[in-house]
């Protein structure tokens, strides 16, 4: 007919047969639309790559893919991918060996040493938390001194005594300890 259809409906024309008589001919023109479908979706690093529509992807981005609808007509799917990242931090204490056990996230840890565990953000995704734990020693120091009665009172860091015994005093290092 040399006539081109844009939109759907029925559509009559009225044609000549070769024998000059006039016979009519319906189209029914029905027009399925292209589907479209966009899933957003939001993962750890850990989980990549992350398979979608049967391709792996390696990293956050979006993704279009044409696939063909039950009624043979084309759709198109897109991915939006977000990718969390693990999270990594490093804590560093120094502390006197008399502040032992140190407690840290729920743990105790009696000696020097470099610890990890892994925890869960608020995303969801593991976090990797390093502790380096440095220990300084508790210093003690015997001093044994004798003297003579007359030279009574005897000072020693800044406290004096008078009589004969053993004596304990606790001081500051210059760690702190």
């Amino acid at each position: 007919n040399g006539v081109d259809f844009t939109a759907p409906g029925t559509y009559v024309d009225s044609l000549l047969t070769a024998a000059g008589c006039d016979s009519i001919s319906t189209l029914i023109l029905n027009v399925n639309p292209v589907l479209t479908d966009t899933t957003t979706l939001t993962i750890c690093v850990n989980q990549l790559p992350y398979s979608w529509k049967g391709f792996d992807y390696t990293a956050a981005g979006t993704y279009v893919d044409s696939l063909l609808s039950a009624a043979g007509c084309d759709s198109i799917a897109t991915l939006i991918l977000n990718v969390n990242p693990v999270l990594t931090d490093t804590t560093t204490v120094t502390i006197c060996a008399n502040q032992l056990p140190y407690s840290w996230n729920g743990a105790d840890y009696t000696a020097v040493g470099t610890y990890v565990d892994s925890l869960l953000t608020a995303a969801g995704c593991d976090s990797v938390a390093i502790l380096i734990l440095n220990v300084n020693p508790v210093l003690t120091d015997t001093t044994t001194v004798t003297i003579c009665a007359n030279q009574l009172p005897y000072s020693w860091n800044g406290v004096d005594y008078t009589a004969g015994g053993t004596y304990v005093d606790s001081l500051l290092t210059a760690a702190g300890c």
